[in-house]
């Protein structure tokens, strides 16, 4: 265990409570990526901010797992309900999926990425940003 970070702390966790973590808050944007693996992994498209990995205070990991994406990236998971947790980027970029925080997080979806990719079921309406890219992140 971490030792607490000053200033206002977020809950977070997996859907069945088995990885459980604390974190500042955030003061960035919430983005949207639209991926390929961000829409096998959520059902949709991830709405994430980043956020120093050593900023979480982790209170529980016992059914964190990780998945090495053939890009050099890693996502955190839950193992037991599959709760889509965090992601590192290969350059160790680090972004929490804003859906495992417990309550508001104060922050708003600022722009959309890697629309190329978007599933072809719906359409970007809401006049944010958006970044196409290859889509495959």
């Amino acid at each position: 265990m971490s030792a607490p970070a000053a200033g206002p702390m977020l809950g977070a966790s997996c859907l069945c409570g088995g990885v459980r973590f604390r974190l500042p808050q955030p003061d960035g944007p919430v983005t949207a990526c639209h991926c390929r693996q961000c829409r096998k992994t959520s059902g949709h498209y991830s709405a994430s901010f980043d956020l120093p990995e050593a900023a979480l205070i982790w209170d529980s990991r016992e059914t964190l797992a990780e998945y090495a994406t053939p890009g050099g990236a890693t996502r955190g998971f839950c193992r037991r309900c599959g709760s889509s947790l965090w992601f590192r980027a290969a350059d160790g970029g680090f972004c929490v999926e804003a859906g495992a925080v417990e309550g508001p997080t104060g922050l708003r979806l600022a722009a959309h990425i890697w629309t190329g990719a978007r599933g072809d079921y719906y359409r970007i309406s809401d006049a944010l940003p958006q970044h196409e890219g290859p889509g495959d992140a």
